[in-house]
């Protein structure tokens, strides 16, 4: 397997509003704020014409990984319900296999109400529901092991069960050649477990893949280069998100390199621009590509990504990125 992703498995229900509704909604503009069940079952009654589709930023990210010709896998919970029968569904219908047992009792799939401004900016509320359940015994140490690289969604660390997953994860590619990616989901998610993501780069995470502010929130007034091997961390490769500016991947030894963003040809939805980009520069990077192509498919992926509503990979993206990156093709 080329990537096996373990992260939130999150139902997106996705539907466009303006700015007055977000204001009636108590929500912070472009941010990602966690409700409870009653709260979830409110705003999903009060949407308009919604969107459903699988979604979780590294399930995102796992998506995109296999429309591009990636084999790839995905451990995540949902529960035996319409909105987990529809994760299932639509991740599936990607190419990825997904094959972590559904809840039969307890709390249903979690679901993440995306409110699309005419900007183009993305405003969550999120109940994490049966998502919370993955535990240790969701994990198989065999698929971890006979993967290029096992990527761990940030969002897990906000739960004690979900570290202790976390753990059997780098137990297992310690054991083998898979190689530990991380992404660190949000700022505040940073902020709240920056100690434990430091102790990860210091000890077990290869690469990184997160945008500007998060790893802002991780380092602080230390260089981004204190990640890597070489200079007190455990990393491999850092690589950082600008958004409409590119990014930058940091490797051991003083590799930098600058990748251009490409501009979308039309901006609707934001919401999964950086998980699109972590997906095509892991399967890029698992392919054998140099350094510099894979961070180019990531922003490649990431245009095509943002110029629909929602967070999927487009019809065609392979083709789609063949075009900009023929090398890829």
């Amino acid at each position: 397997m080329d990537v096996l992703g373990i992260g939130n498995a999150i139902v997106d229900v996705l539907t466009q509003v303006d700015d007055d509704t977000i204001t009636a909604f108590d929500l912070p503009k472009g941010g990602m704020t966690l409700v409870d069940q009653d709260q979830a079952e409110a705003l999903y009654a009060k949407a308009r014409e919604t969107t459903e589709r699988s979604g979780g930023s590294v399930a995102n990210s796992i998506a995109v990984a296999a429309a591009l010709g990636g084999d790839t896998g995905y451990v995540g919970k949902v529960h035996d319900d319409q909105l987990g029968t529809s994760f299932t569904t639509s991740i599936r219908s990607h190419g990825v296999s997904f094959r972590t047992p559904a809840l039969s009792e307890g709390p249903s799939t979690a679901r993440c109400l995306v409110l699309v401004t005419p900007d183009g900016e993305r405003t969550m509320g999120t109940y994490l529901g049966a998502c919370t359940a993955l535990g240790p015994s969701d994990i198989d140490q065999e698929e971890v092991a006979g993967s290029a690289v096992a990527l761990i969604e940030g969002y897990l660390a906000d739960t004690e069960h979900a570290r202790e997953t976390i753990g059997k994860i780098i137990d297992a590619s310690a054991k083998s050649e898979a190689r530990i990616a991380l992404t660190l989901s949000d700022a505040l998610c940073v902020d709240r477990h920056r100690d434990y993501f430091r102790e990860l780069a210091a000890e077990n995470v290869e690469i990184i893949v997160a945008d500007e502010d998060e790893v802002a929130a991780l380092v602080r007034d230390e260089p981004i280069e204190s990640l890597l091997r070489g200079n007190g961390g455990n990393c491999e490769l850092v690589v950082v998100t600008h958004g409409p500016k590119g990014s930058t991947i940091y490797g051991e030894g003083g590799v930098r390199h600058e990748i251009e963003a490409r501009p979308a040809d039309e901006l609707v939805d934001t919401t999964g621009a950086g998980d699109a980009y972590a997906g095509g520069f892991l399967y890029g990077l698992v392919r054998g590509f140099e350094l510099p192509v894979a961070g180019r498919i990531g922003s490649v992926a990431a245009s095509h990504v943002v110029a629909q509503l929602g967070a999927q990979p487009p019809e065609n993206l392979k083709a789609k990125v063949a075009q900009d990156v023929p090398e890829a093709g």
